[in-house]
């Protein structure tokens, strides 16, 4: 299996956070599994424990994400 360049990491990265940012948005955080987010954002759960160790992980990427035009 081929690395991923740190270009290609980041737009998977991205995709997960927008696949949770809609999935957390229309089901709820505690309805919405790792899995949901993977199979949305059209990666594997392997891709999603990769760049996050857990839901909780996720969610503080997303806060700082969200936060951050707002903090600058």
């Amino acid at each position: 299996m081929a690395r991923k360049t740190k270009e290609e990491a980041l737009k998977t990265k991205e995709a997960i956070l927008d696949a949770a940012t809609d999935l957390f948005a229309d089901q709820g955080v505690s309805s919405t599994t790792l899995a949901d987010i993977a199979k949305q954002a059209g990666v594997t759960r392997g891709a999603v424990y990769w760049h996050f160790k857990n839901k909780d992980d996720l969610l503080q990427a997303l806060k700082g994400s969200l936060f951050e035009p707002f903090i600058e």
